[in-house]
């Protein structure tokens, strides 16, 4: 797991925004270093890049010092996208105390907030020979009448994080909600096609059941299909304080994908000043191998991340889910982040049903990118 980053650009903060919205436009990752420092040439704000990318970031860079109109407006189009969060709610007490996850996350990025519902359509259940006639008579009035409480309830949620961004004076941040027909994993994936969101925030309440669904499993399905990081908010986490993540875990497996999750990770935690830890967690005694890919990780965290604080080391424990765990505990980690693939960490290491356990069982909120193919 070893690769050389490169400066393609040093500028101001303004012009690194959009070269690396245009870069990551075109399947480029890039990340920004230097960003306290506002001016162009040796002390600005540095765009990096992977040397392996450098032929196509350099014509997409020229392209970018010529740019005007269409391109530029893409650029901003992207920038845009990666301060809106997408929360999908049921109403619930947890699904709640995750907008107000999402509220302390975007108050730090200034980004938006968008609560959408999903609920099912009375006319793609299934109907038998046996069921009343006056019920399928009355299947628009059962439909208008859950739109409209649906409407009612989702108005009165943004509402209250309005009131909680006015009472906190928090700026830069608005809310604004949508409700939508069927199934609600297909729903947020069609939301996050169609919005352009960064991130996903969903509670889960783990495999405690209210009524005939299991929002935690909704989460689970939504982590295999999601094309943009999703973070599972536990029903037991209390986020009322607003409080920002101080210290984030990424539990490495050493892939290849671990370098792109861990440059989306870092734009995401640098406004918070959050300290990261980056751990292996290791199955047996660790050997010179492991030693010598959580070194190149360790240089790769201190080239990407200026300032920050970061802490590597190998975890060995004879129980992985518990062994982080422990070290959560031990840590006072505020989230746990991972990369999901289906030859990576959670499906590797963890079998399905360890997944969904952690998942249902964890106390912390859980950060999950999905890896490129």
């Amino acid at each position: 797991m070893s690769e050389r980053i490169i400066t393609l650009a040093t500028l101001t903060y303004m012009r690194a925004q959009l070269l690396t919205a245009m870069l990551e436009r075109n399947g480029i990752d890039c990340f920004m270093t230097n960003i306290n420092r506002m001016k162009e040439g040796p002390g600005g704000v540095k765009v990096k890049i992977m040397e392996e990318d450098v032929e196509r970031a350099a014509k997409i860079y020229e392209d970018f010092r010529s740019s005007y109109g269409k391109q530029k407006e893409e650029a901003v189009e992207h920038l845009k996208s990666i301060r809106r969060i997408i929360v999908p709610v049921d109403f619930t007490l947890h699904a709640e105390n995750a907008a107000l996850y999402a509220l302390s996350i975007a108050s730090n990025i200034k980004a938006d907030i968008k609560l959408i519902n999903a609920y099912l359509d009375p006319m793609g259940t299934p109907q038998t020979y046996l069921e009343s006639y006056s019920y399928q008579l009355n299947i628009d009035k059962v439909i208008r009448e859950v739109e409209e409480e649906t409407a009612r309830s989702l108005s009165a949620m943004a509402e209250r994080l309005k009131d909680t961004i006015s009472e906190k004076k928090i700026k830069g941040v608005d809310v604004s909600y949508d409700l939508y027909k069927g199934n609600a994993v297909d729903v947020i994936i069609n939301e996050i096609n169609e919005y352009n969101p960064g991130l996903v925030v969903m509670g889960t309440r783990g495999n405690e059941l209210e009524g005939i669904r299991s929002f935690g499993s909704v989460t689970a399905h939504l982590i295999d299909k999601s094309r943009i990081p999703v973070m599972a908010v536990p029903k037991d986490y209390d986020a009322h304080e607003l409080k920002s993540p101080k210290r984030v875990l990424y539990a490495t497996n050493f892939d290849d994908t671990d370098f792109t999750a861990l440059r989306r990770l870092i734009m995401l935690i640098r406004p918070f000043g959050a300290k990261l830890y980056c751990v292996h967690a290791a199955l047996e005694e660790a050997n010179v191998l492991d030693e010598m890919q959580l070194k190149n990780i360790r240089r790769y965290l201190y080239d990407s991340m200026d300032e920050y604080n970061i802490e590597c080391g190998l975890l060995e424990t004879m129980d992985v889910q518990q062994g982080l765990e422990d070290f959560i505990e031990e840590q006072n980690i505020d989230v746990l982040a991972v990369t999901t693939h289906k030859r990576n960490f959670l499906t590797r290491i963890f079998k399905r049903s360890m997944t969904r356990k952690f998942l249902f069982h964890a106390h912390i909120p859980l950060l999950v990118f999905q890896a490129k193919a």
